[in-house]
C-alpha cells in the first residue's frame, strides 16, 4: 500500500516550518533556497496537495482584483496583459472592474473585490482620491498602484520616472533648436502623469536658458479627441511654436490631425514629440517620436510585487523602471 504524506512530512524533510512550506505550495513568496528545498521534498515523497482543503486553510481564493480606468486605452491592455501572465503561472485569476475614472466606480470595484474574497488587488493609472486610499487601508487586502501611487507605507507601486522622462523629450526638441515648444499638459492636479511631466518640461527648458511662456502651456486630457479639439482651439489663438510636446501618444495624434487639417506641416513647420510608446505612433505618416513605457513589465512588476505581498505582513515596495526615447519622423531641426 503506497505511504500517504502530509504537508508536516513536507516540512520535515527540507528542514523548514509548516508556515513556509505552506507558503511555497501557495506560490507566497520565500527565499530561493527554502523554495528549493520545499520543491525537492515534495518531489521526493510525491506529495499532492489537497486543493480544496488548502485554498479553505489559508483562506485564499487564487483570484486578484485589477481596477482599470478604460478598458479601451491601449496603453492599459498592456499594463493588464503583464499582470495575467504573471499571474497565469502562478495559478490566479483576475477579476476586471473598469471605473470609468469615476470615484463611485472605484467604490463599488472595491467592495466588489471584497465580496469576492481577492487575495490582493491593483490600482492602474488614476488619481488615487483619500477616500479610495483609505478604503484600500480598512479591507487589509495587498494592494500595488501602477503607472500611480499614494504616500502611504500600506501600499506599494510600480511607476516610472516621469518628471524625469519629460525632461529628457524637451531636452531633446531643445538641443534641436526648439524654443518655443507648446505643451499640452495633462489635468492640472494630477499628481502622476500631469504635474511631474510639467515640472520636466520647466526643468529642460531652464537648462537651456529659455523663459517659459505660460501661453504655450496647455491642460486638458490624455485621448485622441482631446489632442484633436485641444489643438483646433488653441491654432485659433495664433500664438507661435515651432514644437509640441504633448502629455500622451494619442494626444500628439489627434494634435498631428488638427495640425495636418489646418495646412500646418509635421515636421517642417511644427514638430511633435510624444508620451507612452503606443505602437499607432509607428503606423501614422510621420512617425512620431516619442518616451517609450514599458507597460508589459510595469505589469508584470506589480504582480511580482503583489505575489510577495500576500500573504506576508509587508507592503511599501516601489519600484521605478526605465524609459526609453524612440526618435522616429515627427522632429526636425530648428535653427
Amino acid at each position: 500500500m503506497k505511504e500517504t504524506y502530509n504537508l508536516k512530512d513536507v516540512a520535515k524533510l527540507a528542514g523548514v516550518s509548516l508556515g513556509t512550506a505552506s507558503k511555497v505550495l501557495n506560490h507566497i513568496y520565500v527565499k530561493p533556497d527554502l523554495r528549493t528545498r520545499v520543491e525537492e521534498a515534495v518531489k521526493e515523497l510525491n506529495y499532492t496537495p489537497n486543493v480544496i482543503a488548502r485554498s479553505l486553510k489559508v483562506n485564499s481564493t487564487k483570484t486578484v482584483g485589477i481596477m482599470i480606468p478604460d478598458i479601451s486605452s491601449p496603453v492599459i491592455s498592456k499594463v493588464v496583459k503583464g499582470i495575467e501572465d504573471f499571474n497565469r503561472q502562478k495559478g490566479y485569476n483576475g477579476i476586471i472592474y473598469q471605473t470609468a475614472l469615476e470615484l463611485n466606480g472605484e467604490k463599488q470595484a472595491i467592495e466588489t473585490f471584497v465580496r469576492s474574497k481577492v487575495d490582493g488587488i491593483f490600482y492602474i493609472g488614476n488619481t488615487v482620491e483619500a477616500q479610495i486610499a483609505e478604503r484600500l487601508k480598512e479591507i487589509r487586502i495587498p494592494v500595488v498602484f501602477i503607472m500611480t501611487s499614494y504616500q502611504d507605507e500600506a501600499f506599494s507601486s510600480v511607476t516610472i520616472d516621469n518628471e524625469q522622462a519629460a525632461f529628457v523629450a524637451v531636452d531633446h526638441l531643445c538641443s534641436r533648436g526648439h524654443k518655443s515648444i507648446l505643451m499640452m499638459a495633462g489635468e492640472k492636479n494630477d499628481p502622476n502623469a500631469g504635474e511631474p511631466r510639467l515640472k520636466g518640461y520647466l526643468r529642460a527648458l531652464k537648462k537651456h536658458g529659455i523663459e517659459p511662456d505660460l501661453d504655450l502651456i496647455h491642460h486638458g486630457g490624455y485621448r485622441l479627441q482631446r489632442g484633436y479639439e485641444d489643438m483646433k482651439g488653441f491654432l485659433q489663438g495664433k500664438k507661435e511654436f515651432s514644437a509640441l510636446f504633448a502629455v500622451s501618444d494619442e494626444v500628439a495624434i489627434g494634435a498631428v490631425k488638427a495640425l495636418l487639417e489646418s495646412g500646418i506641416r509635421v515636421p517642417e513647420d511644427v514638430s511633435v514629440f510624444g508620451f507612452d510608446g503606443i505602437e499607432m505612433i509607428n503606423y501614422i505618416e510621420p512617425s512620431i517620436s516619442s518616451i517609450s513605457q514599458p507597460f508589459y513589465e510595469l505589469g508584470s512588476e506589480a504582480a511580482k510585487i503583489l505575489m510577495s505581498c500576500i500573504g506576508e505582513d509587508k507592503n511599501n515596495i516601489h519600484k521605478v523602471l526605465p524609459f526609453r526615447l524612440i526618435e522616429n519622423k515627427s522632429v526636425k531641426d530648428h535653427w
